[in-house]
């Protein structure tokens, strides 16, 4: 590739970064509606982040010349998936494509066969990581927000006509009374380390309101998956920092937030999946 195929990339400065930014970008409400049609995992996805990132330049991200065929084999997965993982990174900025693949001409197979001595027809593709910018308004923070449910807002289609009185009313028909969904587990208590955290972070976080109670805390740390059982709360503020320093920003302060829920909810994700993929050791 000539010195200036790079040119005008935004290259990140270590494989650890480009890995943060992907993760913010993908949670995202743009990167999230993206995933959604693309149709793939978000942990399937950041495994084939890993292996793309892996094959990259370390320093600068440059010269990624795998197939979909080799970066299937290394993830375990199938070529079709691959296909998508990187149409993913692509469609959220964070892979370029910097020379297509194709086939050679009859001058440059007979320049590969006296080079290394095997038949070659085609030449692979070449791409680089490449870091998109993140604002702080676009943090996804009301993907998982609970809709409640207001009349006003669903009218019903329908309209049925009045039909002619009968002489008798029609006997009503009796309603059955619903069974309450049997959830297993749903009437133990949570775990202590779990109820720990959630107390810890009702109590210190400034921009939690107080109205919010320490149960529906704990639902949202036992839903967003976080490990609670070996990461404390000083390590989840430590993965926060990492997160924070990845992307070049700094946390929200009480009066940034407009909707601390969902803020927390995504903060949660974020750390879980963050966790997930950068453990902290012992």
């Amino acid at each position: 590739m000539p010195d200036d195929a790079y040119k005008g990339l935004r290259l990140p400065t270590s494989r650890r970064a480009w890995l943060n930014r992907l993760l913010a970008v993908v949670m995202t409400p743009a990167g999230d509606a993206h995933r959604r049609r693309v149709s793939i995992r978000l942990s399937t996805f950041m495994k084939f982040a890993e292996a793309e990132a892996s094959m990259a330049g370390a320093r600068d991200g440059q010269g990624i010349t795998t197939s979909h065929d080799t970066l299937a084999r290394m993830v375990g997965m199938s070529k079709i998936t691959a296909r998508r993982a990187r149409a993913l990174m692509e469609a959220l900025g964070c892979l370029a494509t910097v020379e297509p693949g194709r086939y050679l001409t009859r001058v440059e197979r007979l320049a590969a066969t006296a080079r290394h001595g095997g038949q070659q027809l085609r030449a692979a593709s070449v791409r680089a990581l490449t870091m998109p910018e993140v604002h702080d308004s676009a943090l996804n923070e009301h993907l998982a927000t609970a809709s409640r449910f207001n009349p006003t807002t669903h009218p019903l289609n329908s309209n049925p006509s009045r039909g002619k009185p009968h002489s008798e009313p029609a006997p009503r028909a009796q309603q059955r009374q619903k069974r309450a969904k049997l959830v297993p587990g749903a009437d133990q208590p949570r775990p202590l380390p779990l109820q720990r955290l959630a107390a810890r972070l009702a109590s210190s976080l400034p921009w939690l309101p107080n109205e919010l109670s320490t149960l529906r805390v704990q639902r949202i740390v036992h839903r967003s998956g976080f490990n609670a059982d070996r990461y404390s709360y000083a390590d989840l503020l430590h993965i926060w920092q990492a997160v924070d320093a990845g992307l070049d920003q700094t946390p929200k302060d009480a009066g940034d937030v407009t909707d601390p829920e969902a803020y927390l909810v995504v903060r949660m994700k974020i750390a879980t999946a963050y966790a997930l993929w950068h453990p902290l050791r012992a």
